[in-house]
């Protein structure tokens, strides 16, 4: 038995590629046989993995699999849909309006991805309308976006310039989901998403879709900005390979990467840390010979499939995860961003959480402290999760 556990060991090789699930296809039904089913549906629902893997699970477990967990995954799947449907209906909305205003958007993963890779809009729970614009239009979106409904954004923004990532805006009288107006996906970059935008093309239904490279290289981005934490993210690239996978040309995401260096970091690291978790055959991706420099390798030591820890320590992980994958350069933007944060977010931040709010010098501090403890965990041995 895995030391993670048999329902922890049977999440993580139910969100793995087809190719790895069909090999721990004894061994997952061997779990399956082991498994408190109770526990099972309460480490799913808290991790929101239960619309992605409750399927899944029920296609190793077979008849072994009772009653109770039948239900609960049926009822995860009718709120997701219901959910999914709400955020498609709004999002398609806003995307009409902005494409009437000449404003080219693209969906970021939310139920628009989910039923292109799953067939299910409502196998990954979503809560928001996440949409990328281009940085010149994001001011112009937001005007289309407060036409539609929306209250203006409170998003820190530094002196004539961009929000980190987004805008985040909610509805005046919440009739509607949260929007996020993206401009880029990453802190790293400021071309990336911009050329994914211009490149994308039109792929009834869903409107604009990234070119299949772009689309996975979006997901592995995200999967290294959430500092490889559980399972979410991982499981939407496992799952987009199994479906789109094949269109991808060897040494692809190699090329994408050096096209663009400041990522290039985070696009190594995020496939091999994806290989290793779920399987996404990495090493054809990159092309032979692309290898993890040392700061990725920690990085990927930090993962954390099991999604176990205190926020706060996740939280810690993160930042350790974003210095280590900071290209050159990037260190005072990393300190502004983690360390340093300005004092309207820190406040935000604390009312949202309901927590007393802190300055800046002891956020930075409390960071430090917890990344230290990361730190301890890099050196201790690399245990690789079970298949």
């Amino acid at each position: 038995m895995s030391s993670r556990g048999a329902e922890a060991e049977l999440i993580l090789a139910s969100a793995a590629v087809a190719a790895r699930r069909d090999c721990s296809r004894t061994r997952a039904a061997a779990l399956a046989r082991g498994v408190d089913w109770e526990r099972l549906v309460a480490m799913l629902l808290a991790r929101r993995l239960l619309p992605q893997l409750g399927e899944r699970i029920l296609q190793s477990a077979g008849e072994d699999a009772p009653a109770s967990f039948v239900a609960a995954v049926e009822r995860a799947l009718s709120q997701t849909r219901h959910q999914a449907a709400l955020l498609q209906l709004v999002g398609a909305r806003v995307r009409r309006a902005l494409d009437a205003a000449g404003i080219r958007s693209l969906a970021l993963k939310g139920p628009f991805l989910a039923e292109a890779i799953y067939g299910d809009p409502g196998r990954r729970a979503s809560g928001d309308i996440d949409l990328l614009v281009a940085p010149g239009e994001l001011q112009a979106a937001v005007t289309v976006a407060r036409a539609s409904g929306y209250a203006s954004p409170t998003d820190h923004v530094p002196r004539g310039g961009l929000p980190l990532l987004h805008y985040t805006l909610h509805h005046e009288r919440f009739q509607a989901p949260p929007l996020e107006l993206h401009w880029r996906i990453h802190w790293y970059e400021r071309e990336f998403a911009r050329d994914m935008l211009a490149r994308s093309i039109e792929d009834p239904p869903y409107g604009l879709r990234a070119t299949p490279i772009d689309e996975l290289a979006g997901l592995l981005l995200f999967y290294a900005r959430d500092g490889f934490h559980d399972l979410r993210l991982a499981t939407d690239i496992a799952t987009w390979w199994d479906s789109c996978g094949g269109s991808i040309a060897p040494g692809a995401l190699g090329e994408l990467a050096a096209r663009y260096p400041a990522l290039e970091r985070s696009l190594l690291c995020a496939a091999s840390t994806a290989e290793r978790v779920v399987g996404l055959p990495s090493e054809p991706l990159l092309g032979a010979g692309r290898r993890l420099r040392i700061r990725p390798r920690l990085a990927a030591r930090l993962a954390n499939p099991d999604g176990r820890g205190a926020a706060t320590q996740s939280s810690a992980d993160v930042a350790l995860v974003d210095w280590l994958l900071t290209a050159p350069g990037g260190q005072l933007e990393f300190i502004r961003r983690q360390l340093l944060p300005p004092r309207e977010v820190l406040g935000k931040r604390a009312r949202a959480r309901l927590e007393r709010r802190v300055s800046q010098l002891g956020h930075g501090m409390r960071v430090l402290l917890r990344c230290g403890l990361s730190v301890a965990h890099l050196l201790r041995p690399l245990r690789r999760p079970t298949p």
